[in-house]
């Protein structure tokens, strides 16, 4: 997912919409792997394209690498730790969604493979995951809003899907030109509660 993006030529161009590999699921990661140099290496320039293409997430698919691995941005747990807008850099290899909540929510979703795009994505309030971190160590979290989003989009990835793809109706997607005038949207367009949603933010499913 993303704000905005760069162009860096010391880092892999990144795969965008329309390339059939970034539509094919990633094969997992062979965990006696994690601790090798060339893995670690690929970790690095994962986290790179992350600062320099400035997403709160990233998957290696979108770098052209196609394995089950992401980063993604969580609130920073403590005072002091992780970078410097507030969140600590999470590395998920081999990422599971062990359980989703029936509760769902909707937002305003970008990502740095849909340059120019928005799209109003419904997807579940809270999920319990579980995977390897970058040592190789089991990992697992119970996490809801925001995060439960983020986790879920990068996730899509190396599942070969993309934010398009979730749209329940093609009018959800729209311009970044668009998006920005939506103060003049009539009300309920493209679907109720998405004109007046916060970006970056979750809103409960309506009635």
């Amino acid at each position: 997912m993303t704000d905005s993006q760069h162009e860096d030529a010391s880092l892999p161009p990144l795969v965008t919409l329309g390339n059939p590999r970034l539509a094919q699921p990633s094969r997992a990661v062979a965990p006696g792997r994690i601790a090798m140099p060339e893995f670690q290496a690929r970790l690095e320039v994962l986290h790179l394209a992350l600062v320099e293409y400035e997403g709160i997430g990233i998957a290696a698919p979108q770098i052209g690498w196609f394995e089950r691995v992401f980063l993604m941005g969580e609130p920073r747990t403590k005072p002091g730790e992780g970078t410097d807008d507030g969140y600590d850099i999470r590395v998920w290899i081999n990422p599971e969604i062990v359980s989703a909540s029936a509760e769902l929510c909707w937002a305003w979703e970008g990502c740095l493979s849909v340059p120019g795009l928005r799209g109003w994505i419904r997807r579940p309030a809270a999920v319990a995951v579980r995977g390897l971190d970058s040592h190789g160590r089991p990992l697992s979290r119970e996490l809801a809003g925001w995060p439960a989003r983020v986790f879920q989009h990068e996730f899509d990835h190396l599942e070969g899907l993309l934010f398009p793809y979730r749209a329940l109706d093609p009018r959800h997607v729209v311009t970044l030109q668009e998006l920005a005038a939506r103060e003049g949207w009539p009300e309920g367009w493209p679907a109720p509660g998405a004109r007046s949603a916060p970006l970056g933010q979750v809103v409960p499913e309506q009635g």
